[in-house]
């Protein structure tokens, strides 16, 4: 039979697990960072947890045709039945090293993502975009 000691450092150990991997994950679902690196239409972004607003930021575009636009829309992710679709958002200023931003209020409590609908105002998979900063941000407050 193991001593009392050992089962306390055994359930430590486990419930210091389960709280680490419960923080990662939740904070991995809300406001994130990353880039984008030679996305077609219909590249989608990772999902992330959201109750009310989202607001997305797209800074130091290029793209493989004018370097205009690049379009987005964000959906929310349900599982088994078709996304919801929000408005479509063009952005332009990130091409000329500014910051390129679209929101959503309002939004019921769920799983979201944005998919890059056009670039340069067309559909085609042909063509590409970089992102150099795409923030995801949650919260209304700022």
């Amino acid at each position: 039979m193991p001593s009392p000691i050992r089962l306390r450092r055994a359930a430590t150990v486990a419930a210091a697990t389960t709280a680490l991997s419960f923080f990662f994950a939740q904070s991995a679902l809300a406001n994130w960072s990353s880039y984008i690196s030679g996305a077609p239409v219909g590249f989608e972004s990772r999902r992330w947890a959201d109750e009310s607003y989202t607001e997305v930021n797209f800074k130091g575009c290029n793209n493989s045709h004018l370097d205009n636009s690049v379009g987005i829309q964000i959906y929310e992710d349900i599982n088994n039945w078709p996304d919801n679709g929000y408005g479509q958002k063009t952005f332009t200023k990130c091409f000329d090293g500014g910051t390129s931003t679209g929101t959503e209020s309002g939004l019921p409590p769920g799983a979201y993502y944005f998919e890059v609908k056009s670039i340069d105002g067309l559909s085609s998979t042909l063509f590409n975009v970089d992102v150099s900063t795409v923030n995801v941000d949650t919260t209304l407050a700022d």
